[in-house]
């Protein structure tokens, strides 16, 4: 799937946790929140992933800088509602870890490879150009319509009999959380 790195993005740690049982569900807006939190990072390991298969025009080559920058502005701002949504993907066992300082630099810097390592050279031109397509937007809009689609792709959602590393809470569930 061309959404595949940015729609993984908003799951972020779900191949990483390591609970038995399924963790809470994340709602909507941490979800929102981790994407923000972990999109520069992911940015640029797309970029240094795809930037030798992709043309000198592409946005992943000539202008990367920009797109980062315009995550990265929203990035702190996103962290302390991404750390609830990473406490819930991670367990209630894990608040020490998660309020740690080093808990962000942590996860981004496993997180964004692991999803960049699943992108074959051949996704590289459409992820370009979907990149290219959700540049105008603002960080919060992107965000919003990744986790968006992750729930209606149903990519999002436990599976019946299996365990999901993640879930997103059903629309208005957590509503109270604030937005990133």
């Amino acid at each position: 799937m061309v959404l595949r790195p940015l729609l993984a993005a908003a799951a972020l740690v779900a191949a990483s946790t390591a609970q038995a049982q399924a963790p809470a569900c994340i709602p909507q807006p941490e979800a929102e929140a981790l994407f923000l939190a972990l999109a520069p990072t992911l940015i640029g390991s797309v970029a240094a992933t795809c930037a030798p298969t992709l043309p000198a025009n592409a946005l992943l080559r000539r202008s990367v800088g920009p797109l980062t920058d315009k995550y990265a502005a929203e990035s702190d701002a996103a962290w302390p509602t991404a750390r609830e949504g990473l406490r819930k993907l991670l367990g209630p066992d894990t608040g020490q870890l998660v309020d740690s300082e080093l808990a962000r630099p942590m996860v981004t810097a496993m997180v964004a490879p692991m999803l960049a390592k699943d992108i074959k050279a051949k996704d590289c031109p459409n992820i370009d150009r979907v990149l290219r397509l959700i540049d105008p937007l603002p960080a919060r809009n992107t965000a919003a319509l990744v986790v968006a689609i992750l729930d209606m792709s149903g990519a999002g959602k436990a599976k019946a009999g299996r365990r999901s590393d993640f879930a997103l809470c059903p629309m208005g569930a957590g509503a109270a959380t604030a937005r990133p």
